[in-house]
């Protein structure tokens, strides 16, 4: 699951890769396309958005976007 690599990121942020992070959301298929769409297409905030509305979709606590906005993706 895609909010698995992005605890992992928070858990272990010396080991973030921002390519094996994109590759691994490609694993996910349609489920992480707006997240590489943006990663490919976008800016760091549009890459910020992407990866909070994933969270708030999949109903997941939505305390992660703190993190997910405190921290670059690209």
């Amino acid at each position: 699951m895609v909010v698995d690599l992005i605890l992992d990121r928070k858990d272990w942020p010396e080991d973030y890769d921002p390519a094996r992070f994109y590759r691994e959301c490609m694993a996910y298929g349609d489920v992480a396309e707006n997240i590489t769409m943006a990663m490919d297409y976008g800016t760091e905030n549009q890459v910020r958005r992407a990866l909070c509305d994933y969270i708030v979709e999949n109903q997941y606590n939505p305390a992660i976007c703190d993190y997910i906005n405190s921290v670059s993706w690209l």
